[in-house]
């Protein structure tokens, strides 16, 4: 009774299983939540205080024009509070330094034959506008950069995905101490739908 309800299971798993959605053309949408974790979390605010770069939630979402089983074309954005904590003389106190993001990226499927598991890498170009600088709340600052990541999907249906990427956000910075290369991690995760 149990052996014959399990292959029952199975053959309906299988035949509900279709490829991810990285797999076939068409477009796909996928809104998502996170973490932004900034590498580099140094920083100092006007000149005197001492600020430190921390971890905040992410709030995103992304658009895949898929062209074929192994090409596609990904528009992302997302906004994070990006926290900092800064040192002044009466203690630390937080604030937001209000991330908006935005990137275009080519994407490769290295799973194109797969019906249940998706895997991507994509890399390309990036924009970000921080409304309150680390360096000066009073500031706001507008940079271009670039971004590289990796996807995983899994199939939980006809049309939809769960869906986990890892990205890494890299550009020129200034937290304070001068201009230097940093690069932030964005980790995402959501459902993918086809439309």
């Amino acid at each position: 009774m149990i052996i014959r309800r399990s292959i029952r299971w199975l053959a309906a798993a299988a035949l509900v299983a279709v490829p991810a959605s990285a797999q076939t053309k068409g477009l796909e949408l996928n809104l998502n939540g996170g973490l932004y974790v900034p590498t580099n979390d140094d920083g100092l605010q006007d000149a005197v205080r001492d600020a430190t770069r921390r971890g905040s939630l992410l709030y995103g979402g992304r658009l895949t024009v898929w062209t074929g089983r192994a090409l596609g074309v990904e528009f992302s954005g997302g906004y994070s509070p990006a926290r900092v904590s800064v040192q002044s003389a009466r203690g630390r106190f937080p604030r937001n330094t209000d991330l908006v993001y935005g990137s275009a990226k080519l994407m490769l499927n290295l799973t194109p034959g797969s019906k249940l598991i998706g895997l991507a890498i994509g890399g390309g170009a990036a924009y970000q506008r921080t409304g309150s600088l680390v360096r000066d709340a009073d500031l706001a600052e507008s940079e271009f950069g670039g971004v590289a990541g990796a996807s995983l999907r899994i199939s939980l249906g006809e049309n939809v995905a769960l869906r986990g990427d890892l990205e890494d956000l890299f550009y020129g910075g200034d937290f304070g101490l001068g201009n230097k290369f940093t690069h932030d991690l964005l980790l995402t995760a959501g459902l993918a739908i086809k439309l």
